[in-house]
């Protein structure tokens, strides 16, 4: 999977999603960012690349729909998330709930 086959999923919430930043003034919306990848051999010349990304879904409503639609794409296309927080920002008077998903690809590496 790629990051943008991940884009492709996160925008099954049916809100905007931006790639480290949003031009978006209105919630709800998601920003991803990826946080770095790991390396590790498979098979024969296959190597399996592990990308962490960070997912942060933000809203002004409190049982917004859109996090658990959310949630259910990224368990619907098996891919490996953990909410590691869900807090409200009092200056921006918005709920931020970060995700930590990670995404994997193989790749062919020629010797």
């Amino acid at each position: 999977m790629t990051l943008r086959d991940l884009y492709k999923i996160l925008l099954e919430a049916g809100i905007p999603v931006g790639h480290y930043e949003t031009q978006q003034e209105k919630c709800p919306y998601i920003i991803y960012q990826e946080g770095g990848s790991s390396y590790k051999w498979a098979s024969g010349q296959t190597v399996r690349e592990d990308t962490k990304v960070g997912a942060e879904h933000y809203t002004t409503d409190e049982f917004d729909p859109s996090l658990d639609v959310l949630k259910v794409a990224l368990l619907k296309n098996k891919i490996p998330f953990t909410v590691s927080s869900t807090e409200f920002d009092p200056t921006e008077k918005v709920i931020v709930s970060i995700f930590n998903i990670t995404i994997s690809r193989e790749m062919e590496v020629e010797p």
